[in-house]
């Protein structure tokens, strides 16, 4: 057997590709972009004649920086962007260019599912509160404004089967999670749902098979192989959306255990062995690929970027001195932070830049600070954004919470991670256990334990987990910081819902 396992993570903007050794530890990667295009307002495409070569070239330079034999590659994973959706004719030919998962086309279509079918039923078959996000408009939009096309599709295609098929599939194969991002699944018995196809006329024959996470279908053939870098023959196992792919990678295959991942956009994953419903459907509820039970989740938007945000708006000096210095920028920014008392001496900061999302689902909200006077100091400012990034994933927590999940300790990945000043905080906010990871490549370890599970390296996705997922450190809450924090959220909540009730956004 071989000493090596590949990931693939087809993102939204670029691709990665990581090379991991048989216990996790990272040992070559290579990262290539890709432009998405916008047509017109509210669109977004994608060609897959842009992709697919950068999904190549980042393979074979992964490999090349690792300077491993790829022959002692033993199987490769695929993690891929959800509700992203491609027709195909007879032949395997996109028939016009992706429509990816920010397309904002369906606004009709929309209405059109409302006529057919209750938000109640769609809701406890799918576990997808109703928008604009999931495939099922996008697919809809093309029969109602491009039948010709509509009528050649012999294949609605995910990105999970139709990459893979790119990189030598046998057929048309998708995962648990990536047919749930559709809108068009059964998600409490992971198939395609009858009901919900039947009430919108869609044939469910166009839909890829249902595979079990890391089943291999197919082996590298000679015309990839030589564009890859792969050795001929290497296995291609079905890996997962991309999210699912970070929960695994993340080591959330049990009840209770969350993933987190604070970066350009965060997110909030509870595994769940029952597939709990949210009585104010607005958690996403789909299939955890591999164990075959459930994640329990949402979205904040801007997450990590607010904080971005602030260094480039206001910390030039801060960038100047880290040159001189030869540090980072955000080191002295939280140097800063370190200084004020939890609570940002009483300042709040709203992290909506890019809308609300989570439990709020408002997309006109934007961020906002509330609080400040003449005494109010830069670092005040600082902690007040840091702080406001943690109390909206508070937010999504205090969702799930009153959804029932019990949530056992909180895994965390992403660029919020990286600072124990900001690991701490979280701990403090969320009074809950943070678990900081080895690597921070969750996407793409999680398709390379898929394949190894498919490949016979590990007997389980449990025994995959155990094996290759590594905890770095922890962050206990400090229960004394309870009231403070508990404070600065419910500040947090009140002036979103007076920003919000008062018609500001």
């Amino acid at each position: 057997m071989g000493k090596y396992l590949v990931g693939i993570d087809e993102g939204t903007t670029g691709c990665k590709t990581c090379i991991f050794d048989l216990n996790g530890t990272l040992v070559g990667s290579d990262y290539r972009e890709y432009p998405c295009y916008y047509p017109k307002p509210g669109w977004v495409e994608q060609y897959a004649e842009d992709i697919t070569p950068a999904l190549f070239e980042s393979c074979r330079a992964a490999i090349a920086k690792s300077g491993i034999d790829s022959k002692e590659i033993i199987a490769v994973g695929l993690s891929s962007q959800g509700s992203v959706t491609g027709p195909v004719d007879k032949n395997g030919k996109l028939l016009r260019p992706f429509i990816g998962w920010q397309d904002l086309r369906g606004v009709k279509e929309l209405e059109e599912i409302k006529e057919k079918i209750s938000l109640e039923e769609y809701y406890k078959i799918t576990g997808y509160p109703l928008g604009l996000v999931f495939s099922v408009t996008k697919n809809l939009w093309i029969r109602n404004n491009e039948p010709d096309i509509y009528e050649k599709t012999a294949m609605f295609t995910t990105n999970q089967d139709y990459f893979l098929k790119e990189f030598g599939a046998e057929d048309y194969f998708t995962d648990i999670s990536s047919a749930s991002r559709e809108g068009l699944f059964d998600v409490d018995n992971h198939v395609w749902s009858k009901r919900v196809f039947d009430a919108l006329d869609l044939d469910m024959s166009k839909r890829p098979k249902i595979a079990e996470g890391g089943q291999p279908v197919g082996r590298i053939p000679k015309s990839v192989a030589e564009k890859t870098g792969l050795a001929e023959g290497t296995l291609l196992c079905v890996g997962a959306h991309d999210q699912n792919c970070s929960t695994f990678g993340c080591g959330a295959v049990e009840d209770g255990t969350a993933a987190m991942v604070l970066g350009t956009f965060g997110s909030c994953f509870v595994v769940s062995d029952k597939p709990i419903r949210d009585p104010y459907r607005v958690l996403i509820v789909k299939g955890n690929v591999g164990p075959k039970n459930w994640t329990i989740e949402a979205f904040a938007a801007a997450a990590a970027s607010s904080y971005r945000w602030y260094r480039d708006t206001f910390g030039d000096l801060e960038k100047a001195a880290a040159k001189t210095l030869q540090d980072d920028p955000y080191n002295l920014i939280n140097k800063q932070i370190e200084t004020v008392p939890p609570g940002a001496n009483g300042i709040t900061f709203l992290s909506y830049l890019q809308g609300a999302g989570g439990p709020r689902q408002n997309g006109n909200a934007r961020g906002a600070f509330v609080g400040m006077t003449l005494g109010t100091t830069k670092a005040d400012m600082a902690r007040a954004v840091m702080e406001g990034i943690c109390y909206e994933m508070r937010d999504i927590l205090e969702a799930q919470k009153r959804a029932g999940i019990n949530i056992k300790g909180i895994r965390l990945t992403g660029g919020g991670s990286k600072a124990p000043l900001w690991c701490q905080m979280q701990a403090d906010i969320y009074q809950q256990t943070i678990y900081r990871l080895q690597t921070s490549e969750t996407g793409t370890l999680g398709a390379a334990l898929y394949a190894g599970v498919g490949a016979g390296v590990y007997k389980s996705y449990k025994e995959a987990v155990e094996v290759a997922v590594h905890i770095k450190d922890k962050f206990e809450p400090n229960p004394k910081l309870a009231e403070a924090y508990n404070e600065g959220y419910q500040r947090f909540v009140s002036v979103y819902e007076a920003l919000a009730k008062g018609k500001v956004f």
